[in-house]
């Protein structure tokens, strides 16, 4: 049978789309806002249906979210409407969201109505369940996964550009072999060069091509030797194999070897670990009027974003070193505080913040992640790496 779905709006928008976009047989959607607040929300969320090709059928606002007496007088208009225009349809009241006398008044109303059969529901994303609020029934709907990243970046009020994501990531996958063999040594073996080859690239990148020949501490030997030799075959590098001398082909390997490598290195095992959507280098804009940002905090990048059963990983990659940055005032703290505001208000109530790191975090910046309830992956190498996602992927279902 065909269903009408009633949605109360508030702040979150997702508890609302899941049930919904997981309905095949929602021919469309009643709107309810107590009062004007969230109209912006409304906007949006009539948006996003209508990218997933559901028509909204109504728009029903009343004159209070919180009076409980003329929220019931406007739950009975919705149920007089419905009567009136889809009374052949099965109705299903989302009681997730709206304000909790909007929720009270809404969900008393459609279980006392005798007009026709209505399910009062409520999205349980912690136990991935749907339950029925009905009284005498103990019965759940299957939580199903519905949101595409666009969809969950949307609704959380960010709006992106650009991204790295399946389709244009062929660069990424074709250097996939020398970022696994970059994490595997400067992970082990060649740690301790690190720190010297993302500062050569860094200062390389500062006035390319003028400074695109860098001077190494001293000649490299042994396995040092072999991953500049891997990077000269490759071609990223130009070195004759016995002086102090390198020189970065270009840019972007200047960028790569910064750092960007093990932004590459994550998007590369979160989409061998069975992520649904993996995206890297994010770029895009806050939509104004939804949250409290400056005007020069409008635009933001992610190094990347993984989606899985309508619930995202924010991950932040840094290569740098955290014991000398510590010396240097509180970058790390910031970098933390970033993470853990950017993660919020990316994520909603439905998101996580990860940190991955190439060096050894310090003691403070642990204690903050910590603090902050952090994901972490500190020296990440492939198996940490795939452990810590797996975990996330796994208790998100």
């Amino acid at each position: 049978m065909k269903t009408v779905h009633i949605n109360l709006v508030s702040e979150q928008l997702i508890p609302n789309l899941i049930p919904t976009l997981g309905d095949e047989n929602c021919i469309g959607v009643v709107l309810v806002l107590g009062d004007s607040k969230f109209a912006d929300k409304a906007e949006r969320v009539e948006n996003l249906y209508r990218r997933n090709k559901i028509p909204i059928l109504w728009h029903s606002q009343g004159g209070s979210s919180t009076r409980l007496s003329q929220l019931h007088k406007q739950a009975n208009s919705v149920i007089d409407f419905l009567a009136t225009h889809h009374g052949a349809c099965h109705w299903v009241l989302n009681a997730t969201c709206g304000t909790k006398p909007m929720a009270l008044a809404f969900a008393n109303a459609f279980n006392q109505q005798d007009k026709q059969q209505a399910l009062v529901i409520y999205t349980d994303t912690e136990h991935k369940e749907i339950p029925l609020l009905n009284p005498g029934v103990d019965f759940t709907l299957p939580f199903k996964s519905v949101l595409s990243l666009d969809d969950y970046l949307l609704a959380n009020s960010f709006e992106y550009d650009q991204a790295i994501r399946h389709g244009n990531d062929q660069e990424v996958l074709q250097r996939a072999p020398l970022t696994r063999y970059l994490a595997e040594q400067l992970g082990d073996k060649c740690h301790k060069m690190l720190g010297a080859i993302q500062a050569m690239a860094t200062n390389a990148a500062k006035d390319y091509p003028q400074s695109q020949v860098q001077t190494m501490p001293s000649v490299p030997h042994s396995d040092y030797a072999h991953l500049y030799q891997r990077l000269s075959e490759e071609g990223l590098l130009h070195w004759d194999g016995h002086s102090q001398h390198i020189n970065f082909q270009s840019e972007n390997v200047c960028q790569y070897l910064a750092g960007r490598w093990l932004e590459e290195f994550t998007y590369l095992t979160a989409l061998d670990c069975g992520a649904e959507e993996v995206a890297m280098s994010v770029s895009g804009r806050w939509l104004q009027g939804s949250r409290h940002f400056n005007n020069e905090d409008i635009t933001n990048e992610f190094d990347v974003l993984v989606l899985h059963n309508n619930q995202l990983l924010t991950i932040e990659c840094k290569a740098s070193n955290w014991f000398r940055q510590e010396e240097h005032g509180s970058k790390n703290q910031d970098i933390i505080h970033k993470l853990d505001t950017l993660s919020k208000n990316l994520g909603g109530l439905f998101g996580s913040p990860m940190l991955v790191t190439a060096q050894q975090l310090s003691d403070t910046a642990r204690s903050r992640a910590k603090h902050n309830r952090f994901l972490c992956c500190e020296q990440a190498t492939e198996k940490k790496l795939q452990h810590a996602l797996k975990r996330w992927l796994i208790h998100v279902g």
